[in-house]
């Protein structure tokens, strides 16, 4: 229409930083580099050497907080009485629209335990009140070529879903291989390598490196055997 003017489209490559906060982990954003990309207001990804980490807990409000292991184990507590001990591939989705206090620590007796986060913005409501708690033991991976297959995470054909409209997906290179990755003009997508290497739309990424992703139907990822990728993406909203 014509006083229209078409969204930018944008692919930011971001390099992961120590995590200032616990510097057992690294953090895709907020950095001094790259702060908030709204509704996503952190990616994170972190190992733990098994000592315990968070033991205060941390706070969430009007957001909501994905937390995926990758290994090893993950103990999650919060004070409404959540208690869960998380394995590998297992999902945890909180959605906190009054502040709520939760606890995620790797387990004592499992070092080297792995988990990514992700925590976004919740929409504008009318009314909801409290929260709501969601775990999932780590879902089937499924064929989606002869050399990717996918694990979803979280979104309507998941077993988890998202108030704030958050879908994720991983993404499990078998063999050298392409896949086309649908992500929505209307989305923003954050694709992070936290396995092996490749590309994304030509892009070269590598164990630690994301791209960020703004107006594209979809995204194309080449990547070597043993690569694992996890796009997440969530509706743009006005800030």
């Amino acid at each position: 229409m014509a006083g229209m003017e078409e969204s930018p489209r944008e692919l930011r490559v971001v390099t992961s930083r120590i995590d200032l906060e616990d510097v057992s982990g690294r953090v895709l954003f907020p950095t001094p580099v790259q702060g908030p990309w709204l509704p996503f207001l952190r990616f994170a990804d972190t190992i733990t050497s098994g000592a315990g980490d968070d033991p205060e807990g941390h706070t969430h409000l009007e957001e909501e907080a994905l937390n995926y292991v990758i290994t090893g184990r993950v103990d999650y507590d919060d004070e409404t009485g959540h208690r869960s001990v998380l394995g590998p591939g297992a999902v945890e989705l909180l959605t906190a629209h009054e502040e709520t206090r939760h606890k995620v620590m790797g387990g004592a007796q499992a070092p080297g335990t792995r988990w990514l986060s992700v925590v976004v913005r919740c929409p504008p409501t009318s009314g909801a009140r409290g929260h709501r708690f969601q775990v999932a033991p780590g879902p089937p991976p499924i064929p989606v070529s002869k050399t990717v297959e996918e694990r979803l995470l979280v979104g309507p054909d998941a077993a988890v879903d998202s108030g704030a409209g958050l879908e994720c997906v991983d993404l499990h290179f078998r063999k050298d291989g392409r896949s086309v990755c649908p992500v929505g003009a209307e989305r923003r997508a954050a694709a992070y390598v936290f396995e092996g290497s490749g590309s994304i739309d030509r892009l070269p990424v590598e164990v630690g490196v994301g791209v960020l992703v703004e107006n594209l139907t979809k995204i194309t990822i080449q990547a070597k055997s043993g690569t694992r990728v996890l796009v997440a993406s969530v509706p743009r909203r006005p800030l």
